[in-house]
Formats: C-alpha cells, sequence, structure tokens
C-alpha cells in the first residue's frame, strides 16, 4: 500500500537526506588557527634554541681550534726536541767512548807517563790502585771532554723533562679536545632534534588546517549545491508544468522500448474535475516498457490506470507506468534494474479501447511534476 505523504513533510525529508550525506563528507579530525598559530611559535621558539646551542657550537669549534693549534705547536716542538735529545745521546756516546779509549791508551803506556808505574812493576801493584790512578790521569788530561759530556747529559736530561711535560699536556688537550667533539655533536644533535620535532609538528598542524579548511569549502559548496538543487526541486513541485531539471532524474532512458509518439498533455482536463498528470506515449500493442532506473516495484490495477507499475528508484525519484496490456512481469515488491522490461503498452483502465499506450509520470519526493521535458530528450 502506497503511502502519500505532504509536500512539506516530503521536503523536509529531502532536506535532512542532504544534511547527512553533507555530514558524512565532514572532515573526521579538526584543528583551530590558533593551535597552528601555537605550533608555529613553538617551531620559532626551537628556532630560536637551535641558533643558541649553535652559538655553544661556535664557542666550541673556538675552542677547540685554540686547542688544536697548541697541540700543533707542542708536536712540532716534541718533534724537534726528540731530535735534540737523539743528537745529545749520540754526543754522549761518542765522549765516552774517547773517555773510556784514552783511559786504555793511558793504562797500557802507563810506565812511560805515570811515575807511579815506573817505581812498581805491575805485578806488585794492586790493580784497582792502577786503574783509578789511570782513570784519573786521563780524567785529568780530557777534563775538557768531561765537561762537555756533563753539559750534554744536563741538557738532555732538561730536554727529557720538558718533553715530558709537553707529552703530558698533549694528552690533557686531547683529552679536553675529544669532549669538546663530543658536546659539539651533542649540542647539535639535541638542538637540531627539537627543532625537527617543532617543524614536524608545526607542518602537520599546519597541513591539517589547510585540508580542513579545503573540506570545509568543499562542504559548503556542496550545500550551496544542494541548496540549490534542493530549491529547483520546490521550483519544479512549485511549478510543475515546468518539469525537473535532468539531474533529478540521473541516467534517465526512454520508458517506452520502441517506436512511440506523445506531446506535451500536461494539465489538460479530464473527466470529473482532473487535470492530467503525465505523458501518454504511444505504442504499438505489446511494444515492451523499460525501467528507467534501478529501484523496487511496486504493481498494482484500478479503474482509471488500469495494470500499473511505479518504480521506487534508488535516487529517491518515483516513476509510474499505467494502461499495462497485462499485469507486470514483475513480481510486487520486486528489485528492477535499469533497462529492464516491467511490462508492454497495453489499453486497459480508463483507455479508449485500441490506443494502445503508456501513461507516464515523473514524482520527485512523491510530486508529480510534467515528464514531457524529460521523455522528450530520451527519447527524440
Amino acid at each position: 500500500m502506497l503511502v502519500v505523504t505532504s509536500p512539506s513533510r516530503r521536503i523536509a525529508t529531502a532536506i535532512a537526506a542532504i544534511l547527512v550525506v553533507l555530514s558524512q563528507g565532514a572532515p573526521a579530525f579538526s584543528i583551530t588557527e590558533q593551535e597552528v598559530e601555537q605550533a608555529r611559535q613553538e617551531r620559532e621558539s626551537a628556532a630560536r634554541d637551535r641558533a643558541a646551542a649553535l652559538e655553544d657550537l661556535d664557542a666550541a669549534v673556538t675552542r677547540y681550534e685554540v686547542i688544536n693549534s697548541e697541540l700543533q705547536t707542542l708536536t712540532y716542538r716534541m718533534g724537534r726536541i726528540r731530535s735534540q735529545v737523539a743528537a745529545y745521546q749520540d754526543r754522549s756516546r761518542e765522549l765516552r767512548d774517547q773517555i773510556r779509549q784514552r783511559a786504555v791508551e793511558t793504562y797500557m803506556n802507563g810506565d812511560q807517563r805515570d811515575p807511579i808505574a815506573r817505581m812498581f812493576s805491575p805485578e806488585e801493584i794492586q790493580q784497582s790502585i792502577i786503574a783509578q790512578q789511570v782513570i784519573d790521569q786521563a780524567v785529568e788530561s780530557d777534563s775538557a771532554s768531561l765537561d762537555s759530556l756533563l753539559a750534554t747529559t744536563a741538557e738532555m736530561e732538561r730536554l727529557t723533562t720538558e718533553l715530558e711535560v709537553d707529552t703530558d699536556r698533549v694528552s690533557e688537550l686531547r683529552v679536553e679536545a675529544d669532549a669538546i667533539l663530543t658536546r659539539m655533536d651533542e649540542l647539535f644533535a639535541e638542538a637540531q632534534a627539537a627543532f625537527d620535532s617543532a617543524d614536524a609538528t608545526f607542518n602537520t598542524a599546519q597541513a591539517t588546517l589547510e585540508e580542513q579548511t579545503r573540506r570545509e569549502e568543499e562542504a559548503r559548496r556542496a550545500a550551496e549545491e544542494a541548496q540549490r538543487r534542493l530549491d529547483e526541486v520546490r521550483a519544479a513541485t512549485g511549478a510543475p508544468a515546468l518539469g525537473v531539471p535532468a539531474w533529478v532524474t540521473p541516467g534517465f532512458i526512454c520508458p517506452v522500448g520502441g517506436p512511440t509518439s506523445f506531446i506535451d498533455t500536461w494539465g489538460a482536463p479530464r473527466p470529473g474535475g482532473r487535470t492530467h498528470k503525465g505523458t501518454d506515449m504511444f505504442a504499438p500493442q505489446h511494444t515492451p516498457l523499460i525501467a528507467v532506473a534501478d529501484g523496487t516495484v511496486r504493481t498494482g490495477f484500478n479503474s482509471l490506470g488500469g495494470n500499473t507499475v511505479r518504480i521506487y528508484s534508488d535516487h529517491g525519484v518515483n516513476y509510474f507506468y499505467a494502461h499495462l496490456d497485462a499485469p507486470s512481469i514483475l513480481g510486487d515488491g520486486q528489485r528492477v534494474s535499469r533497462g529492464e522490461v516491467v511490462g508492454y503498452a497495453g489499453d486497459t483502465g480508463d483507455s479508449v479501447p485500441g490506443a494502445y499506450h503508456l501513461h507516464f509520470q515523473i514524482e520527485p519526493s512523491g510530486i508529480p511534476v510534467n515528464p514531457y521535458p524529460t521523455v522528450l530528450a530520451a527519447c527524440s
């Protein structure tokens, strides 16, 4: 049984449906410009922190350069000291060899040069005493060599001590340089990580706001378009003789599957004070009648329309077929697809016998409007 609602109720239902569609298209997230501005300020703060860290980094680099310069100087100096120490070591060996050689020569020629050796025979003198005397004579005769040896040894010891001090200083500087390099890496890494995090947060917030703005604009335009279409439907139902825009009947095809002839008879008088609410499309008997949209079929019979079919389409417009030559080949409540045969042209109901035709109606929101402009465009 068909339930007919009032026009205002149908319009309210259509508006509600439009609002549901719009709400489904709304973004699932929300962000405000204040939140984006906060993210921007946090990024600027992170940038300042990074700049401060880089200033610390510059100070560390300056200190490292000072250390590195001192290291270079010490390294060069230590190299020279090592060379001098090596030269003094060679000189010391030469002097020792000279003194040792003189001592041997003195010992070997002691009977000629040493008065003590001439008084006693070698066998009668203790070897230690003779050796001591020989050494004393050698030292006395080569005191310059000894002085040179002592001076060389003293300078070598001084340089060695200085080298040890420099070596310790180099070790200290290297430890400090390593610590500075490590801190430099930490400063830069920490500052950069903080900035990257704040930058990523800001970029995400900015992109989210832009996407939200874009979706809100799309929703606004969709709402305006929906309102425009709703206004057109209202205009059509308020002035049904004008028909409806093509978008109201998407995918519409000719409901008569064969040659047909029709004129605009909307509003033509009918018996009992009625007016014509459709378009009569004449065609040979048994011409197939075609579903103009996907939807659900309701079949019926009455004295005016004879055998009838009404399609409740999926896009919300009802399509009414009357005067079928026999009950529809589809069952009541059955689903139908656009292009499928729903019945055949006939003359049942109040039709003149033999005037085989289809009485066709278009009913957006259940309100009949003139179908002539629509079928003219599809069936020409």
